[in-house]
């Protein structure tokens, strides 16, 4: 059982964004299935209960002077644990008549009081009594949570009549929910078992393509250019979710189309001010505005003639932006953001039968203004080419090869930066999915993933589409279709055996027509076009201008020049052709600063691993990456002679070289503190200043 005082009704958190309620909610259901652990606690709508029953629900007054143990302490660590069960009895009288509701007046009332004055109970103990009486204390008042002899005659006792009776009321609500949709999920998955099996054989080399989720998700993914343990992580994924029927029509019946058109991605940064602004298709954060936390917030995008404006939502005014002609932004200069601060921290126990586990710290959060500098941004840099042997070997599978791997997952320009692309567009027979920052291209049953980019013209913004079989351009117009001429080939491949981890594949290409792509119905646009652009003449664009190279957006001399080496005596450096990034603060540092699942007190290679444990497929979890991205300062590549050279318009101070390599015996991660002047720099790695993992 786990102790929260976190949660509270009528918070001021930012809504939860489609993409991130997806990544969020995708591992729940999976695990729910394959365990069938949730059986008995997913709620379901039930009969209303009157809100009268908060009327005679214990005041806090009540609950600490009649609430008494055998000593001082005792006392506090019996009224700690009735007035964190009174919360839980709320949460699930509320959960029963509605889990997506809100709160009624009365109940957010005695919700925030009790959970008010369990925490200043619990804080003003450690206050007075030292660290390990603290911890002796959260675990006293964690036991009387669970005591069941207890909690019965302080119910008993506190409980009126009303209160008393919306519980009973809530308890068998969802129990019969819990048991109706546990027989619902065992009759699905019984009725799908057999499917899935033979996905499963399929794997294991049985002739005959399987028409299963998860066999045609692996296909596809394969066919797309991914390997083999990567794809099978998403085919089991996607092939679990359909069983339940959270397949990806599922996915848009629940959360709706998502967003197409034109997006801005990457950290828009100034070297002489602090605030930045990390765009991606969702959303921007703010990042260093005052003491604000990190908060995303809606922008929309405008196509006027001669300019693009970006106006991201605040208070108590729009952020407006308009785009340079090198890429970067100018904004309004000093602003006022509307944000939060954190206050203080609720410490959460965790408990497993009756033993305390370990407990984390959660912020406090509270509403606030914020005043900084939003001027002039820079463009981020665009990314290194990918290096020809960063692409795993089909028996790379073990645990440490896919973490180092797949480092490059927390880069902030792992992708191009810049105005990007987001939603699906069709046109007949011819499909456009842009998503992740990559375009795939669906013509009949032919299909490839292919490079793209965005031209902001004088009167129009150009998507130029590098198709190997042909390439087009599509000016964006006012409806938010996207019209060309011409027509392309999409040379792809399909799978037609799978053997283990050995792949065979036949090329398959088609034809067809480029016209007007329409977005997915009710998917809402991200961009507004004043002017109906000029359709693109043929199915060849232009050459595209050569980008304007970006002034430094600082001051003249406060760029910082790093000068990496890497020194392996004995045999291939490790490091060649790696990726490396600067960072403003430790990577373990980081990851908890963004609330990824790591634990305290362990060093960055155990919390990378730790994360790659936790995030890396199949497993899935909240987008930290947009979060994470302020946190770098500049990113490159080693050359074949382990060298990298990182350049960055930053303030001279302490910053953090991170990077990753293979080693025989694990693997090895390098974070490494560096004190960094204006002008140039060096660091030298090596395998004794790297964190071994295994």
């Amino acid at each position: 059982m786990e102790k929260k005082y976190t949660s509270r009704p009528n918070s001021a958190y930012p809504p939860i964004k489609p993409k991130l309620l997806r990544q969020i909610i995708d591992p729940i259901i999976c695990i729910a299935v394959l365990l069938c652990v949730c059986c008995s606690s997913i709620p379901v709508l039930a009969q209303a209960t009157s809100a009268d029953y908060t009327n005679d629900l214990p005041s806090v007054e009540r609950v600490k002077a009649e609430i008494k143990g055998t000593d001082p302490t005792d006392t506090l660590a019996r009224q700690v644990a009735v007035l964190v069960y009174l919360q839980a009895y709320i949460d699930r009288i509320k959960s029963n008549r509605d889990p997506h509701g809100a709160f009624t007046p009365g109940e957010a009332k005695m919700w925030g009081a009790y959970r008010d004055a369990a925490y200043k109970i619990s804080q003003d103990y450690a206050k007075t009594h030292t660290p390990a009486e603290a911890d002796a204390f959260e675990r006293l008042h964690g036991r009387y949570e669970m005591d069941g002899a207890f909690r019965k005659d302080w119910s008993q006792r506190l409980m009126g009549p009303q209160s008393a009776s919306a519980y009973k009321n809530a308890e068998a609500g969802l129990k019969a929910s819990g048991e109706r949709r546990y027989k619902q999920e065992m009759d699905q998955y019984k009725r799908d078992s057999a499917a899935q099996q033979a996905a499963n054989r399929q794997m294991n080399g049985n002739q005959g393509m399987s028409n299963d989720p998860t066999a045609v998700a692996t296909r596809r993914c394969l066919e797309l250019g991914g390997n083999a343990v990567a794809c099978l992580g998403k085919g089991l994924t996607a092939g679990v979710k359909d069983l339940i029927g959270f397949g990806s029509d599922a996915d848009e019946s629940m959360f709706g189309s998502g967003r197409a058109g034109v997006v801005l991605n990457g950290v828009y940064k100034n070297g002489a001010t602090v605030t930045s602004l990390g765009f991606d298709e969702d959303g921007v954060f703010i990042h260093d505005c005052g003491k604000l936390v990190d908060d995303a917030h809606n922008y929309t995008m405008e196509k006027r003639a001669g300019s693009v404006r970006i106006t991201i939502a605040n208070e108590p005014n729009p952020i407006v932006l308009s785009m340079r002609p090198d890429g970067g932004l100018v904004g309004p200069g000093l602003t006022d953001v509307k944000g939060r601060i954190i206050v203080g921290y609720f410490t959460t126990t965790h408990y497993e039968n009756g033993v305390a586990t370990g407990t984390t710290r959660t912020p406090d959060y509270r509403p606030a203004m914020g005043r900084c500098v939003v001027g002039s941004l820079a463009k981020p840099p665009s990314p290194p080419p990918a290096s020809a042997n960063s692409a795993q070997s089909a028996d790379d599978s073990n645990p440490i090869n896919m973490l180092t791997d797949m480092m490059s997952t927390f880069a902030p320009d792992a992708g191009e930066v810049g105005l990007r692309m987001t939603g699906k567009y069709a046109d007949g027979n011819l499909l456009l999915d842009f998503r992740g920052n990559s375009l795939v291209l669906d013509c009949g049953q032919a299909h490839v993933r292919q490079l793209y980019t965005v031209e902001n013209t004088s009167n129009a913004l150009l998507v130029h589409v590098q198709n190997i079989g042909g390439p087009f351009t599509l000016a964006l117009q006012p409806d938010n279709s996207l019209i060309g001429s011409g027509r392309t080939t999409v040379n792809g491949r399909l799978v037609t055996g799978i053997s283990g981890e050995n792949v065979t594949y036949a090329p398959h290409s088609e034809t067809c027509d480029v016209g007007r792509f329409n977005p997915k119905s009710g998917a809402p646009p991200t961009t507004s076009v004043s002017t109906a652009p000029p359709v693109p003449a043929s199915a060849t664009p232009a050459a595209p201008a050569a980008p304007a190279a970006s002034a430094p957006a600082t001051q003249s001399g406060s760029t910082i020049k790093l000068t990496i080496s890497s020194s392996f005596p004995g045999g291939a450096n490790p490091l060649a052709g790696t990726g490396v990034t600067l960072m403003s603060e430790r990577f373990d540092v980081v990851l908890r600063k963004v609330g990824a699942p790591i634990a305290a007190n362990i060093t960055p290679g155990k919390a990378v691993q730790a994360y790659a444990a936790n995030c890396f497929p199949p497993r899935s979890c909240p987008a930290y990456t947009p979060a994470i991205q302020p946190y770098y300062v500049a990113k490159g590549q080693f050359d074949s002679a382990g060298t990298a050279v990182l350049t960055a318009p930053v303030r001279a101070g302490t910053y953090y070289v991170f990077c990753s390599a293979k080693a025989s015996n694990g693997a090895l991660i390098w974070d490494v503190p560096i004190e960094l002047r204006v002008g140039e720099n060096t660091a030298t790695l090596t395998a004794g200043n790297a964190e071994l993992i295994h």
